[in-house]
């Protein structure tokens, strides 16, 4: 495989030439460029597989390199290489069709190979003797394939409201599992996802954090779980960024006095399968019921009755997703019997507990 060094720094594209044994790998860097216009020309004039290129640049910067090789030359591979989280310019490149993005001053020997390889299994590779240079007419009538399609970039609309209620519910068992859920898909193999989707969330809480005035910002938390995303790591990543929204929950019950009203919800989330109430969680804390509720309420903004059936209920999708039986379900998250698990789960949900299982089995198959 031929591969393009596109890199304006004579000390970054020495650093990557130098991390791989290429030949005895099947690669070959066959020409290098320090700009974006060398290598338009070197692929105008060079039998080229994959283009390994810095996102920043003089004049044009990868953004622009990698919009050419989708737009001319959409068999040629692409992995962005550069020394900035930047956002933005993943977003693009990506969509321009990038197999991925990794971060050039952390990236190993070990973890570059891993990529090209990734990448190589995805091409549509045509042996150089028989591979003539599209031109521009004809490269426009050719669709790029298999560019992108397995990163995920941002959020499902799906996956957005479930973290975004488990936040506002200060529900970190919920948060936790829905972060479980996003991390597992084959998607976050890829650097770039992690990152994106990391930042995302981050973004979540930051704004939870700004909501009641509490100290968080998203750009250094980031800062600080670079490295976890880089490993990749998706449990010792979930696990990063739910100590940090344990963190604003305590920064919050310490900013806001609400310790009786966490002491009720970690009641509720430690006994949801138990006939509990009100009154009893109010007796277990010492406090009053009416003062308790009240304080629930404006706290949780949804009242201790709505928290425990939206409790049990979470509880109760992931064990129907566990292959739990329906019946054993219902007994088990607390509900008197199966025709009232029925009824909540459907206002709950908007759908029933059998229609919620088939739909989850029909996405997994």
């Amino acid at each position: 495989m031929n591969i393009l060094l596109v890199d304006d720094e004579v000390l970054a594209i020495q650093y990557i030439a130098g991390l791989v044994d290429w030949q005895s790998n099947g690669y070959q860097i066959c020409a290098i460029a320090h700009s974006v216009a060398e290598a338009k020309q070197a692929l105008e004039t060079m039998d080229i597989n994959i283009v390994l290129f810095d996102v920043f640049m003089p004049e044009e910067n990868g953004v622009s390199l990698s919009s050419f090789i989708a737009k001319y030359y959409p068999r040629v591979g692409m992995l962005a290489l550069s020394s900035y989280d930047t956002y933005d310019y993943v977003r693009e490149i990506l969509k321009n069709g990038a197999h991925d993005y990794i971060l050039k001053h952390r990236v190993t020997g070990d973890q570059l190979l891993a990529c090209l390889k990734s990448m190589e299994a995805n091409l549509i590779f045509t042996p150089s003797s028989s591979q003539p240079k599209p031109s521009i007419e004809a490269s426009q009538q050719i669709e790029p394939q298999g560019r992108g399609e397995s990163h995920q970039l941002a959020l499902t609309l799906e996956q957005q409201k479930r973290i975004l209620l488990a936040i506002e519910q200060r529900n970190l068992v919920s948060f936790t599992t829905a972060l479980l859920d996003v991390y597992s898909l084959p998607a976050m193999q890829f650097t770039a996802s992690r990152l994106m989707i990391t930042k995302e969330i981050l973004d979540f809480l930051a704004a939870f954090a700004s909501k009641y005035s509490l100290s968080f910002q998203s750009e250094p938390e980031l800062s600080q779980l670079i490295r976890l995303i880089e490993q990749g790591d998706g449990q010792l990543l979930v696990a990063g960024l739910s100590d940090r929204y344990r963190s604003l929950l305590e920064m919050l019950h310490q900013s806001s006095g609400s310790h009786n009203v966490q002491l009720a919800a970690s009641y509720v989330e430690h006994f949801y399968y138990k006939n509990i109430s009100l009154e009893k969680c109010a007796k277990s804390i010492g406090v009053n019921a009416s003062y308790l509720s009240r304080i629930f309420h404006h706290e949780m903004e949804v009242t201790f009755s709505k928290y425990l059936s939206l409790t049990r209920i979470q509880m109760a999708k992931t064990k129907i997703l566990q292959g739990c039986p329906l019946k054993q379900v219902a007994s088990d998250c607390g509900f008197k019997n199966y025709n009232y698990f029925f009824k909540v789960f459907k206002d709950v949900e908007g759908i029933t507990p059998l229609g919620y299982m088939e739909q989850e089995l029909g996405k997994k198959n």
